[in-house]
């Protein structure tokens, strides 16, 4: 057994095929077949279902995934924090598309001028994904939204920042009370089953606001996009500097009471790399809140609509 192959095996459980690992690690799909049957006789286990059509990793296989990520860490740090002083190391990050607008990489900024020595390794996805390889050991940490259920197996959130709920109308948009709008427009919704489309749901049995639900999309681009275009309306998160992201969109944040959807970090308490991580999170802190543009709000409570 030898990190090359490991690292080949974890590509191949990443992109669920030998062709797909082949085109994004650089090695030939025989190479990558020779070193996962060398390392099946290593550890003599089968790794792989090869009855299947397509690469299916066998329970030991699934197994295998969370340690030989920590292994290839724990190899790639090994030459890192010899100097106290400094903190150094790789650190795995998910974070939810918003966050790239300008919240992670302001926080990255930062963290690479207070420690040169961090690495760091960023993917996307959505907070519920997310959450779920930081649990399985794939990532050490993400910034995502809030978890709608209590987190177990010794996981933990924190918040960092948030952003305003806002109500999307295709521009020149006059002014009406929420349930109007909702009503008299096709709603476009943002996946029910994304843990925003269960806030945003929630919110709307909350103050009983009925909507003609058109679509149901699972980017807040797409769905801007979408109300841009004149094929309705939409109630997202969004930051006060994306307020003016097309000029075809009216934004009106709801107001009264004023609503928002939180980010903060997912990660898993106890875990060696909680001083990169406590590190990543300060960046995220520090981030200058976005000043709030004078818009016209929109009343979501049922007496002020």
């Amino acid at each position: 057994m030898n990190i090359r192959s490991l690292k080949t095996f974890l590509a191949v459980a990443r992109y669920g095929s030998y062709a797909a690992a082949s085109q994004n690690i650089g090695l030939t799909q025989a190479a990558i077949s020779i070193q996962m049957k060398g390392l099946e006789e290593d550890m003599k286990v089968q790794l792989f279902d090869r009855s299947a059509r397509k690469v299916v990793l066998t329970r030991a296989g699934r197994l295998l995934v969370p340690r030989a990520a920590e292994l290839l860490r724990l190899y790639e740090n090994i030459a890192q924090n010899l100097d106290e002083q400094q903190l150094g190391g790789t650190l795995a990050v998910g974070a939810i598309p918003p966050t790239f607008s300008g919240l992670l990489p302001d926080a990255l900024l930062r963290l690479r001028d207070s420690h040169p020595g961090i690495t760091v390794h960023v993917s996307t996805g959505v907070s519920s994904e997310l959450t779920h390889k930081v649990e399985r050991g794939e990532l050490d940490v993400a910034i995502v939204g809030p978890p709608p259920h209590r987190l177990h197996g010794g996981m933990a959130w924190s918040k960092v920042s948030d952003e305003p709920l806002v109500l999307l109308a295709p521009a020149p948009f006059t002014k009406q009370p929420l349930p109007e709008v909702l009503s008299s427009h096709p709603f476009i919704s943002i996946t029910r089953t994304s843990w925003t489309g269960q806030l945003i749901h929630n919110l709307l049995r909350q103050y009983r606001l009925r909507v003609r639900e058109s679509m149901e999309l699972d980017s807040i681009e797409t769905i801007a996009g979408m109300v841009a275009r004149g094929f309705g309306v939409s109630i997202l998160p969004l930051t006060p500097a994306r307020w003016s992201l097309d000029e075809r969109v009216a934004v009106m944040p709801l107001a009264r009471p004023r609503v928002t959807r939180e980010i903060g970090v997912v990660y898993k308490m106890g875990n060696e790399r909680q001083p990169l991580i406590d590190a990543l999170q300060d960046g995220l802190l520090a981030v200058p809140k976005d000043p709030v543009v004078a818009q016209p709000a929109i009343t979501l409570s049922r007496k002020g609509a």
